[in-house]
């Protein structure tokens, strides 16, 4: 590796570094001091934040560019992605029906499982 090499991948260290270190740091001061009012406007904010700071993580030190090395990285990465909100709307989505369609309530729920115990294997 040359020395213009190193120094181009130190100058993205640095950078990355930074960027995410501000951006954590807006974030806490949001949160921390409330600067913003509406907590939908807070959470909008903090997402955004967010994916910002990921696209500078995933560009700064896991190096994803435009050369093809970096595309493959970048397809197996949104591949993983992909799948990890399959499975999570998934789930939410059983719990949710799993919810709607139990419909009872704390009390009839224990009266339930006390006669289904009683009546053992």
């Amino acid at each position: 590796m040359s020395h213009a090499d190193l120094k181009r991948l130190l100058i993205s260290y640095c950078v990355g570094f930074t960027s995410a270190l501000a951006l954590s740091l807006v974030a806490y001061f949001i949160v921390t001091f409330n600067l913003i009012s509406s907590s939908v406007l807070t959470i909008a904010a903090l997402l955004l934040l967010a994916v910002m700071q990921l696209i500078i993580q995933l560009v700064c030190f896991l190096h994803l560019g435009l050369d093809r090395h970096s595309r493959d990285r970048t397809i197996s990465i949104g591949f993983t992605l992909i799948m990890m909100l399959v499975i999570v709307i998934g789930s939410l989505w059983v719990m949710r029906n799993l919810d709607y369609r139990m419909g009872m309530s704390p009390e009839a729920m224990d009266e339930y499982m006390i006669r289904q115990n009683k009546k053992g294997f």
